[in-house]
């Protein structure tokens, strides 16, 4: 029987098979004709293996025809010397996933029809998931048309990514290794699978089965007390007063202003929630075998806003003048409009206060978080503030070190902020830059530089007495010039598994001495791979050590 790291007895086995079956033949959840194989393959030309990185079971109405396949790299694409990448779907006979299942299972084999073996991973065979069809869950972002039915998934699911670490070795890091980049870039150019996106999927099997049984439409009355619920039963459903739980609900900041609870077997209902104002979510369940059939959270329309948007009938050119020698003068043209806004309906005065609220502590949470932090608001003086607040972000985000970018970055502005780490022998980098403006400034504050060996130089001797006070694993790196590349952004990076990234608004040496904003970045691997690319391309310009 196949290994799994979470033992299942052999009579769990066989229920978890035996559910399955049920789900691809007796209707349960769907009616399936056939199914749609897709797998993300990596393939050795040195020892002729196959091995799976990713495998999609998806089970369809469409009729099976034959077994032919479809490549949708139109060539292996070369990930390293020896492994190349394939993308194949096959269409399959439902019978044929079911057989694929249950080898998986017992014997951890993986033999499409008419294909050579695929090598599949140890993994743990985990119970069905219902995944609601939400852009908000992770999961969909791999499941084929998740906006038009939720599904059920069966998954193996590989936990120790042997092959994955093996090919991203600093994956703990946050880093991502050039052959796995070279691969995820290769995977979306053909199919829309976003697997470095959902990394933890990688060498999984998933068997996905919408649920095209029932469609539900709900609308509301105008007394924003009940709803009317109709149930659209497959065509194929023998019996269409089959008996369903529907449970409703509507909330709004987190609070449940009203639900319903009902058991339904007409094709349509209209139930009581006490109001329709907030956001409403749905949920019907089969009442035989407690198969959730529909889930769906949503707003119904209480406040209509049109938005008239007027064109003028001449367009306008924009002449924009040169700025010295390096940027010509330019124009380009515009159709100016004319907005009308025209609204229906109202909302209540409550919720307006709530709204007001909740925005006004949302601000707040940011702010205790560090998450969006003014300074320097109506002229104050926060550089004090801003510091005990960089201090603070090190010492809850620092445990994998500590990256500065900031092309004014200078000795002191190093020691002030990111000797502040408290993990010893945690990696701290710094890229500065050298230009005519970092000489205006180290030349006002009474340092006597004429090019950039002077500035690396003063900064070699300034950080050689710092590190006295406190060994640190520091590096310091040096664009100027053709070295690198110029830049302007200011960031403090926490690389990691999962890195953060905050947004400085300014450099280090002026933050909180006028008007600047600490905000963290939404996307943060972004930020650390442009970080470390410039690094690698600095590897001759090194201040420290």
């Amino acid at each position: 029987m196949y290994k799994e790291r979470v033992s299942k007895s052999s009579d769990e086995l066989e229920q978890l098979i035996e559910e399955f079956r049920n789900f691809a033949f007796s209707g349960m959840v769907g009616f399936y004709n056939s199914c749609s194989i897709t797998s993300i393959i990596l393939s050795s030309q040195k020892y002729g293996w196959h091995k799976n990185v990713f495998t999609i079971v998806v089970f369809e109405e469409l009729p099976f025809r034959d077994y032919r396949r479809k490549y949708h790299t139109k060539h292996p694409v070369k990930i390293t010397n020896d492994l190349r990448l394939s993308v194949v779907s096959q269409r399959a006979m439902v019978a044929d996933a079911v057989r694929l299942y249950e080898d998986a299972c017992r014997k951890g084999r993986w033999q499409q029809p008419g294909c050579p073996e695929l090598q599949i991973a140890e993994c743990n065979i985990l119970s069905k998931h219902f995944v609601p069809s939400s852009s908000d869950v992770p999961l969909n972002s791999i499941l084929k048309n998740p906006h038009r039915y939720p599904s059920y998934v069966f998954e193996l699911f590989c936990e120790k990514k042997e092959f994955y670490k093996k090919l991203n070795p600093e994956y703990a890091l946050g880093k991502i290794s050039p052959a796995v980049k070279k691969l995820y870039q290769a995977v979306n150019d053909c199919i829309p699978i976003d697997l470095e996106y959902i990394s933890d999927r990688w060498e999984n099997i998933i068997f996905q089965f919408p649920v095209n049984l029932l469609k539900i439409e709900a609308r509301g009355e105008k007394d924003g007390e009940h709803i009317n619920v109709s149930l659209r039963w497959h065509p194929l459903v023998v019996n269409e007063r089959r008996v369903v739980n529907i449970q409703l609900d509507s909330k709004h900041d987190k609070i449940i202003l009203g639900c319903c609870n009902t058991t339904v077997s007409e094709s349509s209902a209209r139930l009581r929630v006490g109001t329709t104002q907030g956001e409403m979510s749905i949920q019907v369940m089969s009442r035989d075998n407690n198969i959730i059939l529909y889930q769906k959270a949503f707003h119904l329309i209480n406040l209509i806003g049109v938005s008239l948007r007027n064109l003028n009938h001449e367009k306008v050119t924009i002449n924009v003048p040169p700025r010295g020698k390096r940027q010509p003068a330019f124009t380009y043209t515009i159709q100016p409009v004319s907005i009308e806004h025209m609204s229906s309906g109202k909302i209540p005065e409550w919720r307006e206060w709530v709204n007001k609220r909740s925005n006004l502590a949302s601000k707040r949470e940011l702010e205790r978080r560090l998450e969006f932090v003014q300074y320097g608001v109506g002229g104050a003086q926060d550089w004090e503030r801003a510091l005990r607040d960089i201090h603070q972000l090190i010492k809850w985000h620092g445990e994998n070190g500590v990256y500065l970018w900031d092309p004014f970055a200078d000795g002191r502005d190093i020691i002030s902020t990111i000797f502040a780490c408290e993990i010893n022998d945690a990696p701290l980098k710094v890229i500065t830059s050298f230009n005519k403006f970092v000489r205006k400034i180290a030349v006002r504050n009474g340092i006597e530089i004429c090019n950039c060996e002077d500035w690396m130089r003063h900064l070699k001797g300034f950080l050689s007495k710092a590190v006295q006070q406190r060994k640190v694993n520091l590096e310091v790196r040096c664009q100027h010039g053709c070295r690198g590349w110029k830049f302007h952004d200011r960031f403090l990076i926490f690389p990691g598994l999962e890195p953060k990234v905050w947004s400085l608004g300014c450099s280090i040496n002026a933050l909180g001495q006028s008007h600047s904003i600490l905000m963290k970045v939404e996307h943060a691997q972004p930020v650390l791979d442009a970080f470390e690319l410039l690094w690698e391309e600095l590897d001759q310009c090194v201040i420290w050590p």
